[in-house]
């Protein structure tokens, strides 16, 4: 009998041990994907700012992006364009934003309603996108995007 009990309790131990290893995981996770929500919401203050330093550590020197209308794009299109003030970004919103965390990878996907200028031409509407980020030296860049206007 007291064997039996023993085990019991010993299993008992055990699973709580065990399922106190799982919360502490997903709070884990949970950290991970905030830490890459906080990112993309700097990302918009910097835009909002065209602060193209802090857009440049935020992004890889290999981003690319495929833009709404289709257009290929690089990092240095993009900062070329926010410091020049061809793309003026006066709202930056977002909407339903997940983060999947794959290792050193984080795949973004939401929905941004954005407003501003490009060109002089004035743009609004919503963008379903995705924002693939790499880890690097303990912080997130993006590498790549790719965004769908939405009707």
């Amino acid at each position: 009998m007291y064997r039996t009990a023993l085990v019991a309790m010993s299993l008992l131990v055990l699973g709580l041990h065990v399922s106190h290893l799982a919360a502490q995981e997903g709070a884990g996770a949970w950290a991970v994907e905030d830490s890459v929500r906080a990112v993309e919401a700097n990302r918009a203050q910097a835009l909002l700012r065209a602060d193209t330093a802090a857009l440049a550590r935020m992004v890889a020197d290999e981003f690319v992006e495929i833009s709404r209308l289709g257009q290929l794009r690089t990092k240095a299109d993009n900062i070329r364009d926010i410091a020049s003030g061809a793309l003026r970004l006066t709202s930056v919103k977002y909407d339903s934003l997940t983060v999947r965390i794959y290792g050193e990878v984080a795949v973004l996907t939401g929905i941004a309603d954005n407003t501003g200028t490009f060109r002089g031409i004035p743009f609004a509407g919503k963008i379903r996108y995705t924002r693939v980020f790499l880890r690097r030296d303990g912080r997130w860049q993006a590498v790549a995007m790719q965004q769908t206007a939405l009707p």
